[in-house]
């Protein structure tokens, strides 16, 4: 079988790069607002068109109900089924209490010269976590992002 011709294989070609354009030029960014306004749009339509379900038994025929003869007989030796038995109760779980923990009791309140003693700790203590987290790992991790999506940051300038 001979290769399709050069200029039909060109012409798929370029249909196929107009096809991918035009789907990636709908999914881009730069669309996201046109095309969340049409999502919300045609959903609106949908919830408008749609009847209400509240008022549905209302829309529906009053039809008179089936005169006693109309159904076929039971076929012979049907007998209905009988209610099913009732067995003995299922046995009951005994389950024991969780064991009573037995240590040192708990330490008493620290008083409040202790408390203005140790405070001047736990606010260095606190310093020396959250200053090692904003002056250390923070940086670190806006560096890292400037290295991932370079200086526009991800974010369409023309888009604004």
């Amino acid at each position: 079988m001979a290769p399709p011709s050069s200029s039909k294989t060109a012409t798929i070609r370029g249909r196929l790069r107009y096809n991918l354009r035009h789907w990636e030029a709908i999914l881009t960014d730069s669309n996201r607002h046109r095309r969340s306004r049409s999502i919300l749009a045609a959903l609106l339509l949908t919830f408008a068109l749609t009847p209400p379900l509240h008022g549905q038994d209302d829309t529906l025929p009053n039809l008179p109900p089936a005169p006693p003869g109309s159904y076929p007989p039971p076929p012979p030796g049907y007998s209905p089924a009988s209610p099913p038995m009732a067995g003995p109760p299922p046995p009951v779980v005994v389950v024991p209490p969780p064991p009573v923990f037995v240590g040192p009791p708990a330490p008493p309140p620290l008083s409040p010269a202790e408390r203005v003693i140790y405070a001047p700790f736990y606010a260095a203590g606190l310093v020396l976590r959250y200053g090692f987290y904003y002056l250390i790992v923070v940086p670190l991790d806006v560096f890292g992002r400037a290295l991932t999506y370079g200086v526009p940051g991800g974010v369409d300038q023309n888009s604004r």
